[in-house]
């Protein structure tokens, strides 16, 4: 493997998520549960009668089954109590999710999930929202379960997009399951207009509107690229007018070209939601590309005898050691669920990436998991 790491690159949002990871990865307790709550909050999953919601329903009747596992006036039990008021409040609309974890102005009716993690018994709370659903879970033990915040960090990549014409340049990037939009360079529509005077004077109009293009293009290429440093983006996805693409492909940096996955048309008057439905697909088969190429190096890492291990014994001891880069899960394997939670907080705890692929054969034959390393022992 060349390069640092890919756990080293991580955006801003990126590097919240796995900040959140990590600090639920350390956090145990053996005297009262930790709750790990997931909720598919979409207004379609529950039609027009929010009191009615059917995915409350299914959180309350998950939280009740684990009141009845606990006696009363326990230490477990307080703590329980204390905990399950609190989700109930925040579900109902209260307040509650880190801030810091969402977009500027988001609350509970823009988003599509959330994530609660408590144990009232040693102070933890962390409640994130998404804005793509979760399933429904409601469990309780020792340590918190993770594998579907660490899915979802998967999904995440951090990606920028941008959509040109010859006089601007709309830049977008991946927040918590959508694209947001970013203010990208803007140029006045006057120099960029090719008259139709004809003769020498048409020529001559044609090379100052084409300078002009160039200089946009150059702009908007610095502007990608300032962007791509600050996200830590792994992708650039570029649409929008075939000219204004034309202009600006040469003025790409050689740090922005290799990035570069897909080029496709856009309107650039297209509303957020189409760019949203356009390149979300996208990036989710650019994002499997990947991790699929991580099973592809951790299964080939294993046959060379490289950096790459397979199978439950030796990724639990290379987690152990701290000799994961990126632990790979098959999604579709059989894969014991408290074996899964406890490899995800090892990973957490290593700093090493987590990726979820479906049906890698190679990968299923070694019952499901694997992981590239960082070094050898």
């Amino acid at each position: 493997m060349t390069g640092p790491p890919r756990t080293t690159k991580l955006g801003p949002d990126q590097a919240r998520l796995r900040a959140l990871m990590r600090r639920l990865a350390d956090q145990t307790s053996t005297d009262a549960p930790i709750l790990s709550v997931y909720v598919d909050i979409r207004p379609e999953a529950h039609g027009e009668r929010p009191g009615e919601r059917q995915e409350l329903v299914r959180v309350r009747d998950g939280l009740s089954a684990i009141q009845r596992t606990l006696a009363p006036h326990t230490p477990a039990r307080v703590s329980f109590d204390a905990d399950r008021e609190r989700i109930e409040h925040l579900l109902d609309g209260g307040d509650g999710l880190d801030r810091a974890l969402l977009s500027d102005g988001d609350d509970l009716v823009d988003l599509e999930g959330v994530a609660i993690f408590a144990c009232n018994h040693i102070g933890l709370w962390e409640a994130v929202g998404s804005q793509a659903p979760f399933d429904i879970q409601v469990i309780a033990g020792p340590t918190a379960e993770l594998f579907q915040l660490a899915r979802f960090l998967d999904d995440n990549e951090s990606a920028v997009v941008a959509i040109v014409d010859s006089n601007t340049c709309r830049l977008f990037v991946t927040r918590r399951g959508r694209l947001v939009e970013l203010p990208g360079p803007d140029d006045s529509p006057d120099e960029h207009r090719r008259p139709d005077v004809g003769g020498w004077s048409q020529a001559r109009f044609q090379r100052h509107v084409d300078m002009q293009d160039q200089r946009f293009a150059k702009e908007a290429a610095d502007a990608i690229e300032r962007l791509v440093q600050q996200e830590k983006a792994e992708h650039v996805l570029i649409a929008g007018h075939e000219r204004a693409v034309g202009f600006l492909e040469p003025e790409l940096s050689e740090a922005v070209r290799p990035l570069v996955e897909h080029i496709t048309r856009m309107e650039m008057r297209a509303s957020a939601e189409d760019v949203h439905n356009e390149f979300l697909p996208l990036l989710a088969a650019l994002e499997e590309a990947d991790a699929m190429d991580v099973a592809d190096r951790a299964v080939a890492g294993t046959l060379a005898g490289g950096l790459g291990v397979t199978g439950i014994e030796e990724t639990l001891q290379a987690l152990e050691f701290g000799q994961v880069d990126e632990l790979v899960l098959d999604e579709t394997a059989p894969i014991d669920e408290e074996l899964r939670a406890e490899l995800i907080r090892q990973a957490a705890l290593t700093d090493a990436r987590v990726e979820i692929v479906h049906e890698h054969e190679g990968l299923s034959r070694a019952e499901g998991i694997g992981a590239t390393l960082r070094f050898r022992i």
